[in-house]
């Protein structure tokens, strides 16, 4: 599985429009998520996402407003956890 912090990113994405969004709304990276709609709900469901697909455990106190602010700011806490693991 390719954990480079293009791919997390690209998951990420792939997985709001397909799972979280209205129809319509487009991702970037650098959009704030609770301006394109992810309310806590639905960042619990793109958390859960990331521990199933990259075997991860996101720890709730990494969880601050600066990580969750984006999707690249998440895939980038992501991919700094995962580099730690390994």
């Amino acid at each position: 599985m390719d954990t480079s912090l293009q791919n997390i990113t690209t998951d990420i994405c792939e997985f709001l429009k397909e799972n979280i969004l209205a129809d319509g709304i487009e991702v970037n990276p650098e959009l704030s998520l609770a301006d394109i709609g992810v309310d806590s709900f639905a960042l619990m469901e793109v958390v859960l996402f990331i521990e199933r697909r990259f075997g991860l455990t996101f720890p709730l106190e990494e969880l601050t407003p600066e990580v969750i602010e984006s999707v690249g700011s998440l895939s980038l806490r992501c991919s700094e956890l995962m580099s730690q693991m390994s």
